[in-house]
């Protein structure tokens, strides 16, 4: 499930946290920490796994015929078996050193959040959809 808008999400997800938390309780570490864990491991699975299976898999297809490439014999294969478990690496990285920093932070956002009140906003009354009016005079 993770790709292009898991990256994305990622991203603004770290980008708004920075400001929903205090700054002396952000960690800036912890950020690039989650960044290059979580493109590393997406680029080792891309590298040792997608990428391997693709070519064998597309071989096998022009070889043998589609069906054979689709097969549970195909995917029972010694070597593909270890293709799937050269993923791991990747995934350890990615869970680990991705997403448990970003969870991290998000915690860090809820337990101390970032309190700003613009100048602009202090002056205006608290009102909640309610309006105060002068009654109307009927003539």
């Amino acid at each position: 499930m993770m790709g292009v808008y898991g990256m994305l999400a990622a991203g603004l997800l770290l980008f708004c946290l920075r400001y929903l938390t205090q700054p002396d309780k952000w960690s800036d570490r912890a950020a690039k920490i989650s960044f290059w864990s979580l493109n590393i491991g997406l680029t080792w699975m891309a590298f040792f796994n997608l990428f391997p299976l693709g070519l064998v898999q597309l071989y096998h297809s022009v070889e043998t015929g589609y069906w054979h490439a689709r097969s549970l014999d195909f995917l029972m294969l010694p070597w593909i078996n270890l293709l799937e478990w050269a993923r791991l690496p990747g995934d350890i990285l990615f869970i680990v050193g991705g997403a448990l920093p970003l969870v991290w932070l998000c915690w860090r956002a809820l337990r101390f959040p970032n309190p700003r009140i613009t100048p602009a906003e202090a002056e205006l009354p608290r009102l909640l959809y309610t309006t105060q009016s002068e009654p109307r005079r009927q003539t």
